[in-house]
């Protein structure tokens, strides 16, 4: 390939840097650079470019002149629609810009980036967004020729595929932030357990409990609770999940703290799933330690939203979900006994309910404990020990 000199010293190398890159901050820098250098070209970038009512461009570029202003002037100013020709999905397209003048509405940037020959590529299409592979040549380079535009097919289609596993990969990674985001709120900790033994800790609520060593502990690398009594029926418990005995059941024990604070629930949950490892069906362990109080003072406003309650009739939700007497909780907001009884009528009528029984049991299955800021909800299990 006499365009492109560094072409049979970069393959595996770029292939290797296209994969290899996937779950990094700014996935495709060291492949679009050995990209340039094997294409001969003094820009390569990749263009996702966002088509709707809102249309965006974001750009990954290597070379030379490929510096952060740069990137953003080409973010806001190029769009795919001022590509002089037509591109085909895994069909590379050679581009001569001083044949296009008329048609270009960037004439400034070319001239200013020194840009006279593009070969660029469509590699994928996705829900109103499409990935563009351009390659760029000065004035003083050769146009790319055929030999260029198979290069760029070969290896458009590995970008391609790429793109696609990462898309998936942030996917995973949105689904699994959301769900360990969630049980933080609720202040659960989640290990799951695998067919061997080896743990993964689920959520941020999880590895404090695990590090501050309170009702859970690692062991060797195994899960053990604190509490030794605790520890053999946990065990047991741990065993015949792994075993298959409990199938798809739950197991629950009280769980004693190690330093003496208040016991927690917990909660094994057998299940079947793929090995990391093998790829075939095995059996793992689910997890979970639960406080018991589900309300805190940062869950006020979220109370009002859910069952249109007053700020006053708010804290006194708050005072009763946390399980204490109505005459302690009128006494804490300096409120005569008349006055809460009048706000618990108005909130039976709001909260759909005729007693405070049900009351509370609504405002302990409410989703008031999600809206709770999520460093609030990391110290709430702390709290909870003493």
């Amino acid at each position: 390939m006499s365009a492109s000199p560094g072409f049979c010293q970069f393959p595996d190398a770029l292939v290797d840097a296209i994969y290899g890159g996937l779950t990094e901050e700014a996935p495709w820098m060291r492949a679009l650079e050995l990209l340039r250098v094997a294409s001969a070209s003094n820009v390569a970038c990749l263009r996702i470019s966002v088509k709707g009512a809102h249309p965006r461009e974001y750009l990954f570029a290597a070379g030379p002149m490929a510096c952060k202003e740069a990137i953003t002037e080409w973010e806001t100013r190029s769009g795919r629609e001022m590509l002089p020709v037509v591109l085909n999905l895994g069909e590379p397209q050679a581009i001569d810009w001083s044949q296009f003048t008329p048609f270009c509405a960037i004439p400034e940037l070319l001239e200013r980036y020194d840009i006279q020959y593009s070969a660029a590529m469509l590699v994928g299409s996705d829900n109103g967004v499409e990935y563009i592979l351009n390659l760029s040549r000065s004035r003083s380079a050769t146009a790319y020729g055929a030999q260029d535009l198979a290069f760029l097919r070969a290896i458009g289609g590995h970008f391609g595929h790429a793109l696609k596993l990462r898309r998936e990969f942030l996917k995973a990674r949105i689904v699994n932030d959301f769900q360990s985001d969630t049980l933080d709120r609720l202040g659960v900790a989640g290990v799951l357990v695998g067919a061997k033994g080896e743990i993964t800790v689920l959520n941020n609520t999880a590895r404090r409990m695990l590090t501050n060593t309170e009702w859970l502990r690692l062991r060797n690398g195994r899960l053990h609770a604190v509490d030794e009594h605790d520890d053999r029926a946990f065990q047991s418990i741990l065993k015949d999940a792994l075993g298959g005995k409990v199938g798809d059941r739950s197991r629950a024990m009280l769980i004693q703290h190690g330093n003496g604070g208040r016991d927690l629930n917990l909660l094994v949950s057998g299940r079947r799933s793929l090995s990391l490892i093998s790829g075939r069906d095995e059996s793992c362990v689910l997890v979970f330690v639960g406080r018991a109080s589900v309300a805190d003072d940062a869950d006020l406003k979220v109370l009002q939203e859910l069952f249109s309650f007053t700020p006053a009739e708010a804290k006194l939700a708050l005072g009763l979900a946390k399980g204490m007497p109505l005459g302690d909780v009128e006494s804490q907001l300096n409120i005569r006994h008349n006055t809460a009884r009048a706000h618990l009528r108005s909130m039976f009528l709001k909260a759909d309910v005729s007693r405070q029984s049900e009351l509370v049991h609504l405002l302990a299955n409410s989703l008031a404990p999600l809206g709770r800021p999520l460093d609030q909800s990391l110290s709430t299990v702390s709290q909870t020990v003493n």
